[in-house]
């Protein structure tokens, strides 16, 4: 089913859509542009009643609501709304070169995200590879965050798909906000700031950083203020088996991250790179008091350089040339950042 057939089934539902019209381009792809002279702050853009929700059935007891949704695509092909999924790509690129040496920074998440991919694909062996695949993504990168009021407050219990919704594109400075309305038992967009003609209609999706975009949905931005910089590979080298168990024993091996901007630095990483050093006066209550460790701080982040420099090198990549850059820039950044802030920081008192 192409976008006219979608578009001619949806609007004869009756939901009004007067204030958008979708459109597609090579940058984005399908998105939501405005199509009034003018929407207020705080107008109500769109709203999609509940009625058209795709839910999990939770029919089969040991499928998660994620998983339900993914059954429901693979039997019901005659859906105009599963029809038109199925003529778009889903897919993020780098699902389709598995063998690219992608840097630790990616690698460690994705090979998490793999896991629970493959938890989802030995449920669903009567499918082959690429239907599965399909279905995954196409939840995976569409869906919406829905209390579904069971027991479970698991993320993957509790989500739906809403047609023509999933049309709104991400943006890290979005011009709308999204909330399901129980009053009125749908889904509604709301303006946050006044939208001019023809501009793109954008929520924030959730605060993801550059590799969880490129992971889960597979493309980067240009400026992102919520990347960060993962230090878990790189804190193992510095760390016995050991300390790293020590560690892990107060609940500690988490926040493990630095991050761009004037942040302060995790007091999680503080206490490893302590604990690297001086095990033995070390305390997992107290704050840092080694003399110490201001240096010990600043050679670590000359060690994270050169380890990303490494990965970066070895990614000798044809097919993410753009991607490279940008994460390499989102890192060097973060860096860059992180050294002023140690600089100015008064670690020990």
């Amino acid at each position: 089913m192409n976008i006219e057939e979608f578009l001619q089934w949806f609007n004869s539902l009756g939901v009004h859509t007067d204030n958008v019209t979708v459109s597609f381009s090579d940058h984005h792809g399908f998105g939501l542009y405005s199509c009034q002279p003018f929407i207020e702050k705080d107008s109500l853009v769109l709203s999609i009643p509940e009625t058209l929700f795709i839910k999990p059935s939770y029919q089969i007891e040991d499928f998660s609501g994620f998983e339900h949704i993914i059954l429901h695509l693979l039997q019901e092909k005659l859906h105009p709304y599963v029809k038109f999924l199925r003529s778009i790509s889903c897919i993020p690129s780098w699902r389709r070169f598995s063998t690219e040496q992608y840097p630790r920074q990616l690698t460690n998440p994705m090979k998490k995200h793999l896991e629970k991919y493959n938890q989802s694909r030995n449920k669903f062996t009567q499918y082959n590879d690429e239907e599965f695949l399909w279905a995954y993504y196409a939840i995976n990168t569409r869906c919406v965050h829905f209390d579904m009021e069971r027991d479970s407050k698991e993320q993957d219990d509790n989500l739906c798909l809403i047609p023509y919704l999933d049309f709104v594109n991400h943006s890290v400075q979005p011009n709308t906000i999204s909330k399901f309305n129980p009053t009125t038992r749908s889904y509604d967009i709301y303006a946050i700031k006044s939208i001019e003609f023809n501009e793109q209609i954008t929520f924030l999706y959730n605060p993801h950083s550059n590799v969880d975009l490129f992971i889960e949905y597979g493309f980067i931005l240009q400026s992102n203020p919520y990347n960060q910089l993962n230090l878990e590979d790189d804190l193992q080298q510095i760390l016995s088996n050991e300390q790293i168990q020590l560690f892990k024993s107060f609940n500690y091996w988490n926040s493990l991250e630095f991050y761009p901007g004037d942040n302060d630095l995790s007091w999680t990483v503080i206490k490893a790179i302590e604990l690297s050093f001086n095990q033995t006066e070390w305390s997992p209550y107290d704050d840092p008091s080694s003399k110490e460790l201001t240096k010990k701080i600043q050679e670590f982040v000359k060690l994270v350089q050169e380890n990303i420099e490494k990965d970066f090198q070895r990614w000798a990549t044809e097919y993410f040339l753009n991607e490279k850059m940008i994460l390499y820039k989102d890192f060097q950044t973060i860096l860059h950042d992180t050294s002023i802030v140690i600089n100015k920081s008064t670690l020990v008192t």
